[in-house]
């Protein structure tokens, strides 16, 4: 990682423009230094006080109260990241609840008292409370973790997590991820009746995951040397979808809403 940043290098990685940053410069708002030549040069303290600014800009902080924001001596980058995090995390849970409001209202239909009720439903605040179940994570047991995280990754196309080891170099824990959540990969543990499909020869449950194409994700499956228990067809529930086989022989169903 380079030390210092010239104007167009650093609009580039921050993804502003020169403009803005020369705007920020002619406020005083980000001051670079300068080479004997005259040309903008910014290091790392730069750097981090143009995070400050994107945080407080994303906020929608005006510029004119950004300065006095970040002269505050208690302000830290790791406080920063951490509550640009959670408000992050409560902007998310806020379009989750709307999604849902929205799912449920029905697209046509006689206006009856019950679609005035779900429409209006929709404008409610959507705060989450403090005692309300924010996020489902899925958990998933499997007799060779290690495998099954390859299997996911590789072939279903799920992002890869990490990956926890013991002293002998075990994994005991790991994950995958989609664009919403998390999915646990969970050892097989006979203490808490935990068993893999592949020990028990038959699933208890399955996932079902949302993509945003369902064929591409079939034919990509497909091409990876998945196993395709029914190939994509669109279902009478709204939805296209199609069935593959798991690492341990469970079954997983992928679909797409249809349009």
């Amino acid at each position: 990682m380079p030390d210092q940043w010239r104007v167009g290098e650093l609009a580039d990685v921050s993804g502003l423009t020169v403009r803005t940053l020369h705007h920020y410069d002619d406020i005083g708002l980000l001051t670079p230094d300068r080479t004997p030549a005259g040309h903008r040069v910014y290091r790392r303290e730069q750097v981090e006080r143009l995070y400050r600014i994107s945080v407080l800009r994303r906020f929608g902080t005006p510029l004119d109260e950004i300065a006095a924001a970040l002269d505050d001596p208690t302000w830290t980058l790791d406080g920063a990241l951490r509550t640009h995090l959670a408000t992050l995390e409560d902007q998310v849970l806020r379009m989750e609840r709307l999604l849902h409001r929205l799912t449920v209202v029905p697209a046509d239909g006689p206006a009856d008292e019950d679609v005035c009720r779900r429409l209006l439903a929709v404008l409610e605040d959507t705060a989450v409370s403090a005692t309300e179940p924010l996020r489902r994570i899925a958990v998933l047991v499997y007799a060779d973790l290690e495998a099954a995280h390859r299997h996911l990754v590789d072939v279903f196309g799920l992002e890869a997590g990490p990956l926890r080891r013991d002293d002998a170099g075990t994994v005991v824990h790991a994950e995958v991820r989609t664009a919403d959540g998390v999915v646990m990969l969970h050892r097989v543990a006979p203490e808490w009746g935990l068993a893999s499909p592949a020990g028990l020869g038959a699933a208890t449950g399955m996932l079902v995951v949302t993509v945003r194409d369902v064929d591409a994700h079939h034919a990509a499956v497909v091409a990876r040397g998945g196993t395709v228990t029914f190939p994509p067809a669109d279902q009478p529930y709204g939805v296209r979808e199609y069935g593959a086989l798991g690492p341990e022989g469970e079954p997983w169903s992928f679909w797409s809403p249809l349009s």
